[in-house]
């Protein structure tokens, strides 16, 4: 098949600019290989295309979290994708000797490197078309004041690159020096522009560089030189907390609604909303005082008061939980004598599965128990629990090693059943244990089968 004409080459090259990253990184891949002339053309501009991708990356760095939505789902300033997609083709258009500049020295750059000059040049040249021309970016029916306040961003572009190089070692104890220069770089965001916002924008784009949200009020607290919630909640900073704050409330809600329906096989799910919703509290209430009557200490007390009584009553009901899914009955044995024995028919697989999720969320909510105020009903909860657990064992254990007749599959099935719970709740060490006396018990041996 013959070449595509320039014209036809065109059209498929503005088609391929349409095409998100990851369906142009399987057709780079894809395409790789192929002989075919037209095919090989399709390559090419599959591969330029990359390559103008990742170099504008290389570029904006540290501003390409800020057109994604964090993970977490916590709120963050977002620009539309179109923003930097349209400014970054102004760019090739306007600075094509630039960009080519820029490419040349993105070749084997290691993060350690220093950030070539270029790039600073590009990003400057970006916040004049922002500026300047903005109707070489802007779509129809769009607002101009984002690509104002974009620029105001990119206007931070090396103090924030200094910050991300240092944000690893921030992560750590934060001493006085590190306080200072903390203070010194939002002291010059803030006075980046007229408004006054460059420190709040500084922060707003370490947050979204950030993996964990909660972390950013260590700088919150270090910038309002450790300023409580009553003195944070009216200033500028305000929105770092109240952000944090409507994350737990919403987390709160959904574990509110899960315990509510009252059905032990969402605990499991349960477990994990609510350690989310005390990380965060946690994590914010070691960077900032929250006062009993303040506006952030009510709404944390009103959480943890919410998250107390939902699981305090929840952990009332796992003694129940547990004899439901190990079944034991009683057994005549002569006279009036009677002994308890394995209900070998199981429980009934709700049951079953109700108490290995109920395990599951006794071992989810433990690390933050401290946190909540549960912590000494969850110990009382888990040492009854090994106990109910250790009995039920030890009931099985005894028919297994003594000389009167039983199934051995009915009793492996016991046996089973318990381990998978003391697994869950105990632990593998717990569990391998009971696996070795089960072992030495050698339930399989003969006679082995019910008289």
């Amino acid at each position: 098949m013959s070449a595509l004409s320039e014209k036809r080459l065109q059209q498929v090259g503005g088609l391929v600019k349409t095409l998100p990253v990851s369906l142009l990184r399987q057709l780079n891949n894809t395409l790789g290989l192929t002989e075919d002339a037209v095919l090989g053309q399709v390559r090419d501009l599959v591969a330029r295309q990359l390559d103008s991708h990742n170099l504008k990356e290389l570029v904006f760095r540290p501003f390409v979290p800020l057109f994604l939505a964090r993970e977490d789902g916590i709120d963050g300033v977002t620009f539309p994708q179109w923003l930097l997609n349209r400014l970054w083709s102004a760019l090739e258009r306007e600075e094509a000797g630039l960009v080519e500049e820029a490419r040349v020295l993105s070749q084997g750059l290691r993060n350690s490197d220093p950030v070539p000059v270029p790039f600073f040049r590009l990003v400057n040249a970006g916040i004049e078309i922002l500026r300047e021309r903005p109707q070489t970016v802007l779509p129809p029916g769009e607002d101009e004041d984002e690509l104002e306040e974009f620029a105001a961003y990119l206007d931070l572009h090396r103090l924030l690159r200094e910050a991300l190089s240092r944000l690893p070692d921030w992560m750590g104890r934060i001493d006085a020096e590190k306080a200072a220069a903390i203070r010194l770089m939002f002291k010059d965001a803030s006075s980046k522009t007229p408004d006054g916002e460059g420190g709040v924008r500084l922060l707003e784009a370490l947050l979204a560089n950030m993996d964990d949200a909660t972390l950013v009020m260590k700088f919150v607290a270090v910038v309002s030189d450790g300023g409580n919630d009553r003195f944070l909640a009216e200033s500028e900073l305000a929105g770092f907390g109240e952000r944090l704050l409507k994350a737990a409330e919403d987390r709160l809600k959904v574990f509110e609604g899960l315990m509510r329906r009252r059905d032990a096989t969402l605990l499991s799910e349960a477990g994990g909303w609510v350690v989310q919703c005390l990380s965060i509290l946690n994590s914010l209430q070691q960077s900032v005082e929250l006062t009993r009557d303040g506006p952030w200490g009510k709404r944390a007390m009103a959480i943890h008061q919410s998250i107390n009584g939902l699981v305090e009553d929840r952990l009332k009901g796992v003694e129940k939980i547990i004899d439901q899914a190990l079944p034991l009955k009683t057994e005549r044995i002569f006279g009036r004598a009677t002994r308890e024995v394995p209900d070998y028919a199981g429980p009934k697989p709700a049951h079953a599965e109700a108490a290995l999720h109920t395990m599951a969320f006794l071992t989810q909510i433990r690390p933050t128990a401290a946190q909540g105020g549960y912590s000494s009903l969850l110990s009382k909860t888990v040492q009854a629990a090994e106990l109910q657990m250790d009995a039920y064992f030890s009931v099985v254990l005894g028919i297994a090693v003594a000389n009167d007749p039983f199934d051995p599959d009915a009793v492996m099935a016991c046996f089973e059943r318990v381990i998978a719970l003391m697994e869950g709740l105990l632990g593998e060490a717990k569990a391998n244990l009971a696996r070795r006396r089960v072992a030495s018990a050698d339930v399989f041996r003969t006679p082995k089968t019910v008289a």
